[in-house]
């Protein structure tokens, strides 16, 4: 089932921008749609909408993995790139995000160092 449209979701009567916000993210909807929302219902500046994003994290990672689930032979690079023109962040930021989605999406075992035969004998 597709989610509805940010244009038929409009803020409750006297709801803040962060309020509405926080409503959108607990309905499972990601920060490009939060954004759009917030320019389209509250006419808000590209920074202030930047600065009010900063407080959903999971909305971000929501973004990220929707990002890698598009295109996942998407480099790195590209990745954020992407993420930095989407939601209006630098790209240095942008590296953090694709990272902090990297690391919590991480299977343990597959990353595990696990040691060699004969490793410790050549150390000492």
């Amino acid at each position: 089932m597709a989610l509805p449209s940010y244009k038929t979701l409009p803020p409750a009567k006297g709801e803040s921008n962060l309020d509405y916000c926080r409503r959108l993210e607990a309905a499972g909807h990601d920060a490009l749609f939060l954004h759009n929302a917030l320019a389209h219902h509250f006419q808000l500046p590209k920074d202030d909408i930047k600065h009010c994003l900063d407080q959903f994290p999971e909305a971000r990672l929501r973004h990220v993995a929707l990002l890698t689930k598009l295109h996942p032979s998407r480099s790195a690079y590209a990745l954020a790139d992407k993420l930095a023109v989407n939601l209006g962040m630098t790209l240095n930021e942008a590296k953090d995000w694709a990272l902090a989605h990297d690391t919590s999406t991480l299977n343990p075992d597959q990353y595990r160092i696990r040691p060699t035969h004969g490793t410790a004998a050549k150390l000492q």
